[in-house]
């Protein structure tokens, strides 16, 4: 009994002094901290008591104390109860619920009071912790429940929806971090123009994301306002080499022209932005050409001298200039018209007389089919007529396919996913994977992974000769061979010291000729896989119905000539009179084979087809008054 008293009186003023340090307050959702002091060493349990129940687990006591974060979940009280072999140590805290935010018509009330807000479809609150946001369009708001004080992050795209993180949901099923990382503009012109008014009812701070800019009216946009549109669009991975053909880069070329009389500087500030960020905007090269006109006429010699260089290579970025193609066609089709009725009406007679027998000109084909097959109107013709008419129907259809597919790939550069500016967004990613696997697609394709994935970039650029992406391989050899290939590219010559060019240091990277090149090819290879869906669907200045007769037709003529060339020449002479009276009508039908013909009879054709055009008959007049003077020429011969 002595002994059971002596130990008592020995652990009772250490069992005194042993304490459960709670706080007595906690907001719900903060973590709080418990604290132990002068305890026994060892792991002891620890129950916590709340509204959702009881909760237990184990405190590790070492050195006499211990430390536990807590975060209460829902407001109430709670009991803590640590056990100790002298007994337990209790303690009690109130969690407090935070007031809820909640959406009025005038605007979000807060536990500080009232953030006024412009009416609208606005997207929460979520509360994350002690903030709070909205989303509406592209905006989002953040702000605190403590004090006063929003935050503004502007989405890439409109906001569909918010998500504990904080994260926001994209159109499109894109989840984004907020705040939101910096990556090109995918919204559309309907998001600008909804955009447009929060930016006037909040005044957020500047500076501001590029395409916040877009939404404001592009002559009201001051020098700080520009400069801070350029480093944003740059920073975002837009290039200048790549096309632009989204409207609000228009609008600034619009503007730019607008304001030259009464405004000549603030023109001068929008025409120096586009230059230096989106330089490839639809008819881009006519707008410079007429800026650098316009700084002549104002006496700034030196900066139209600068936009005239900025255009050479901005020519050589752009896709080749196949403007003639389209009348190189119409020559081409009307020289072949010309040269196959030509050879149908000149040995008509001789063709005529030796289907007598048969039936006549279409009736042999009913009564005798395989022998008038013999008797085709090129069957009459020389080895040279059926291959000068053979040469000019290839030529025809080479140029018909290069129209359709130049024409394609150039609307498909100014058209989504390529108008932006950059193919390192979701929508160009996207695009690039579902071709197929080229060595320039996938050049392409490796240049838009390189900032996220690099590895997979690097393997996909190294099966390319391509220079930006030899140059992006980082390889000493690489480097070397892609300058060899395109020593007047600015980002090669900056890699390698040399300088740079008008747009300064970046990366290397492709341009809108290469991405030209690379539709160009794909189309090649999609005529090749399917010709009939393929040539269907090019822009061609054919009825959409005519389509498929123009290209059954051409394969039937081309199937007619190369017949031609199976079957012997058949004998037979034609009148001389009416000879005459069939050359006396086909500018060049004296030399076909000596070759002078053939360049008269596309004079003619020009000709004519420039007189189609309402340009006047100079050129036709002149193919017939070669025609007529050769022609006069060989009647004088014995």
């Amino acid at each position: 009994m002595r002994l059971r008293l002596a130990a008592l009186a020995f652990l009772l003023p250490w069992a005194l002094a042993q304490s459960l340090l709670v706080p007595p307050e906690a907001p719900v959702g903060q973590p709080l901290t418990l604290e132990g002091r002068d305890l026994p060493e060892g792991r002891f349990p620890l129950e916590v008591e709340g509204p959702q129940g009881t909760k237990a687990q184990e405190v590790a006591v070492q050195g006499g104390s211990f430390r536990l974060t807590l975060t209460p979940e829902a407001p109430g009280e709670y009991r803590v109860r640590l056990v100790l072999p002298s007994g337990a140590l209790e303690g009690r805290f109130l969690a407090q619920g935070q007031p809820t935010p909640t959406l009025t018509e005038e605007g979000l009330r807060l536990p500080w009071g009232l953030l006024a807000l412009p009416k609208g479809p606005w997207l929460g609150p979520l509360v994350q912790g002690e903030r709070v946001y909205l989303a509406q369009g592209l905006l989002v708001l953040e702000a605190s429940l403590k004090e006063p004080g929003v935050r503004y992050h502007y989405a890439p795209a409109k906001v569909v929806a918010l998500r504990p993180g904080p994260e926001a949901l994209l159109e499109g099923e894109r989840v984004l971090p907020i705040p939101f990382p910096p990556l090109p503009f995918e919204g559309s012109e309907e998001d600008l123009k909804a955009l447009a008014p929060l930016l006037q009812a909040l005044m957020p701070p500047k500076p501001w994301p590029y395409f916040a800019y877009w939404a404001l009216d592009p002559e009201n946009l001051g020098p700080e306002d520009l400069e801070a549109y350029r480093q944003d669009l740059l920073a975002r991975g837009h290039r200048p080499e790549l096309p632009y053909a989204f409207p609000p880069v228009l609008a600034m070329a619009e503007a730019a022209r607008r304001l030259e009389g009464k405004e000549p500087e603030t023109a001068r500030l929008l025409t120096d932005t586009l230059l230096r960020t989106s330089p490839l905007f639809p008819g881009s090269l006519a707008f410079f050409q007429e800026r650098a006109e316009a700084l002549e006429a104002q006496g700034l010699p030196a900066q139209a001298l600068r936009l005239r260089v900025a255009l050479e290579t901005l020519k050589a970025w752009s896709p080749p200039n196949l403007e003639g193609l389209s009348l190189a066609l119409a020559v081409l089709a009307v020289a072949y018209l010309a040269l196959l009725l030509y050879l149908v009406l000149f040995y008509l007679p001789p063709q005529l007389r030796d289907l007598r027998n048969l039936g006549g000109f279409l009736g042999g084909f009913f009564r005798h089919p395989l022998l008038r097959l013999r008797h085709l109107s090129l069957a009459y013709a020389s080895f040279g007529e059926r291959l000068l008419a053979l040469l000019l129907l290839l030529a025809l259809g080479a140029a018909t396919l290069l129209h359709g597919l130049d024409q394609q790939a150039r609307k498909a550069l100014f058209a989504p996913p390529l108008d932006r500016g950059s193919l390192r967004t979701q929508a160009a990613l996207d695009w690039l994977r579902s071709l197929p696997p080229t060595p320039e697609t996938q050049a392409l394709l490796g240049y838009a992974l390189l900032p996220e994935a690099p590895q997979e970039a690097k393997g996909l650029l190294e099966g390319s000769g391509l220079p930006f992406a030899l140059a992006l391989t980082g390889e000493e050899k690489a480097l070397a061979e892609a300058y060899r290939k395109a020593p007047l590219e600015g980002p090669l010559r900056t890699a390698l010291g040399l300088g740079t060019d008008p747009w300064g240091a970046r990366e290397a990277g492709p341009s809108a000729r290469t991405l030209y090149l690379a539709l160009l090819r794909l189309g090649w290879g999609q005529f090749w896989e399917d010709p009939w869906r393929t040539f269907l669907a090019l822009p061609l200045p054919l009825p959409e119905r005519a389509r498929p007769w123009a290209f059954l037709g051409y394969f039937a003529l081309l199937f007619y000539h190369l017949l031609a060339f199976l079957l012997p020449r058949r004998k037979g002479t034609v009148p001389p009179t009416y000879a005459l009276l069939v050359r006396l009508f086909v500018p060049g039908s004296l030399g076909f084979a000596a070759g002078l013909g053939v360049l008269l009879l596309f004079l003619a054709a020009w000709g004519l087809v420039r007189l189609g055009q309402g340009e006047g008959p100079g050129l036709l007049l002149a193919a017939y008054a070669l025609h007529l003077l050769g022609l006069a020429l060989s009647l004088r011969r014995p």
